[in-house]
């Protein structure tokens, strides 16, 4: 719904290049469960390369996932970074303190 072609935006593993992560967080504005997507997002409207790499994944039986909750707060929340990407807010400039600790390439 937010990022297309990403098979699963929620896995818990993201890794990030220091450059990526000093431009795209401090854009970021949600901080419930799809704060992930939401970088996500950012980083395909900031044109960065998404590569998504399989690794094993195990269900583990305490999971604090409580499905009906967690699904609507989700939606509600894919809805907003839409919203968010609408209007421009994932295209404000990245703060000057944060650019400057970006490396030049």
């Amino acid at each position: 719904m937010a990022v297309p072609g990403i098979q699963d935006t929620q896995c818990g593993f993201k890794m990030f290049t220091r450059q990526a992560a000093l431009h795209l967080f401090p854009l970021q504005q949600i901080e419930g469960w799809s704060f992930d997507v939401e970088v996500l997002y950012i980083a395909r409207q900031h044109g960065l390369r998404l590569v998504e790499v399989p690794i094993n994944w195990y269900y583990q039986e305490d999971s604090r996932v409580r499905p009906i909750h967690d699904t609507i707060n989700m939606v509600r929340e894919l809805l907003k970074i839409r919203r968010n990407g609408r209007a421009g807010l994932y295209d404000l400039p990245v703060p000057q303190s944060t650019v400057d600790e970006i490396p030049a390439s």
